[in-house]
């Protein structure tokens, strides 16, 4: 793949997938236009990518408000004349149990996990025209097929909606030639998880991967870069997983699977 010349804008790119994928697209030659909340984090990468000769500009927005997504587009990048990928990678975890989830939590979660990725969209759907590339990727989950392990109700709802985005906006868009299409990764082990998760717990994780590892984000970035590439042009509207084939387990382990047919 190659993104010399194009503009690749990426909300969450402080951390994780986000920020796999803006390094992964920097590599590949994009412009990187960097969106999160933590701009401090967000200043210490974009020294990182000068220091290697990539190109980023870092927006601090908080993305489960409309107000500043429009200012952040509308104003921050107001010398943008056009964006050929956009990643909708931001998102937060909740933890509660269906009973004792607020509604303050759930209206966040849901604020930043889905009405950030329409937010975002919709304010940048001129840039996207303007562009050559004219894709956008949204970060759902195999919770939103399933159901979250990690996060709550309101992650998993979030994650789900982002499907139903994916697809409505994937319909609509297509007429000015705009390709909206999502990944579904499974467990992916970012730095958060291995800060969490103690070591026994990660090889449980990984045990039940048919590929026998977790993901890395930055599996998750070049599915994502895929899917923002002109090798994907007449892909839109779907809905990719990313799991190491965990989306196949029934309950069983292959091990017992396997001790079944002998």
């Amino acid at each position: 793949m190659d993104f010399s010349g194009k503009t690749v804008a990426i909300t969450g790119a402080a951390s994780g997938i986000g920020l796999a994928t803006a390094q992964a697209a920097a590599n590949l030659g994009a412009s990187v236009i960097a969106l999160d909340r933590d701009i401090h984090a967000l200043e210490g990468i974009r020294e990182d990518f000068a220091a290697k000769g990539w190109s980023m500009t870092a927006i601090e927005v908080d993305i489960g408000s409309e107000d500043s997504v429009r200012e952040a587009v509308g104003v921050r990048m107001e010398s943008v004349t056009s964006v050929d990928l956009l990643v909708n990678s931001a998102g937060i975890v909740s933890r509660g149990m269906f009973e004792t989830t607020t509604g303050e939590e759930w209206q966040r979660v849901l604020s930043i996990n889905l009405s950030g990725s329409f937010f975002c969209l919709q304010q940048m759907i001129p840039l996207l025209k303007a562009g050559t590339g004219r894709a956008a990727v949204n970060v759902a989950s195999l919770a939103a097929k399933r159901v979250s392990y990690t996060g709550g109700v309101s992650y998993t709802a979030a994650k789900a909606g982002m499907l139903g985005l994916t697809r409505h906006a994937a319909f609509e868009l297509a007429s000015v030639g705009i390709r909206v299409n999502a990944v579904c990764p499974g467990p992916v082990l970012t730095a958060m998880t291995q800060r969490v998760l103690p070591e026994e717990e990660r090889k449980k994780v990984a045990a039940m991967v048919p590929l026998g590892d977790w993901l890395s984000p930055d599996d998750v970035a070049q599915a994502i870069l895929f899917l923002g590439s002109p090798a994907a042009r007449m892909i839109t509207g779907t809905a990719l997983d990313i799991d190491g084939g965990l989306s196949l387990i029934t309950g069983a382990s292959f091990e017992s699977y396997q001790r079944s047919r002998q």
